[in-house]
């Protein structure tokens, strides 16, 4: 289980990592907004001069939620021998490893469709080709698509595992402190996707900052399950 735990510290490091290198990177690379462009018109032109840079975000990203898909699995070992909770921890255990793994589906997709957008971008004058790219970017990281919709999907299941993982805490531990902290977290991530998702269906992104918010208490939580996972007070 230490082992585990120290994937959930890693996943950590590597999301709050990238954090830090975005703050720096937008500081020393200020963009500047053309008023007579679009929103796409102006991040295409700036990602571009930058070839690789998102990619690389959202790369390594995906492939830490990949890994992460053992901590479902370690919690699901511990809690399998409670009784009364063998289905629910079941269905956690599913939604935990489907969350994780549609969560680096969708960065994945996002990491190649950026990178070949900006490369056409790049690589080609011609006026059709750019205009292309410009609406490939905008579908894929700004007005929601496939990879957008696989996001929330992947949110809506580590939501459901964050709860009911929270239960099995709460019957293992006999504490309420990070159980109450995962449920107040899984609803919040609940109602932010799904109004995310008819936002979406109405064309539109919207509830980013209030997700962002939410997506900082869910590593909270994953480091408060590391932790004790770590110390061995979660354990088999």
């Amino acid at each position: 289980m230490r082992v585990i735990g120290w994937i959930g510290v890693l996943h950590i490091t590597v999301i709050a990592v990238w954090m830090i290198i975005n703050i720096v990177f937008s500081l020393s690379n200020p963009i500047n907004m053309n008023e007579d462009n679009t929103l796409a018109e102006n991040g295409i032109a700036y990602y571009s001069a930058f070839p690789g840079y998102l990619g690389m975000d959202h790369g390594s990203k995906s492939l830490i939620m990949i890994l992460s898909i053992a901590i479902p699995v370690g919690l699901f070992i511990c809690f399998k021998n409670l009784e009364y909770f063998r289905l629910r921890n079941t269905i956690a255990l599913i939604s935990g490893c489907f969350g994780f793994a549609l969560y680096g589906l969708s960065l994945m997709l996002q990491a190649v469709t950026v990178e070949y957008a900006f490369n056409l971008f790049n690589s080609s004058e011609d006026m059709y080709s750019r205009q292309f790219a410009t609406l490939l970017y905008d579908w894929s990281m700004l007005q929601g698509g496939l990879s957008v919709s696989i996001y929330i999907i992947a949110n809506l299941l580590l939501a459901a595992w964050i709860i009911l993982h929270s239960i099995g805490l709460s019957k293992f531990l006999h504490k309420k402190r990070v159980s109450v902290f995962g449920y107040f977290t899984g609803g919040l991530m609940i109602a932010g996707y799904l109004i995310a998702w008819f936002f979406l269906m109405q064309g539109e992104q919207s509830m980013h900052n209030l997700n962002e918010i939410v997506g900082v208490l869910f590593m909270l939580w994953i480091f408060f399950v590391s932790m004790k996972m770590i110390k061995g007070t979660v354990s088999t």
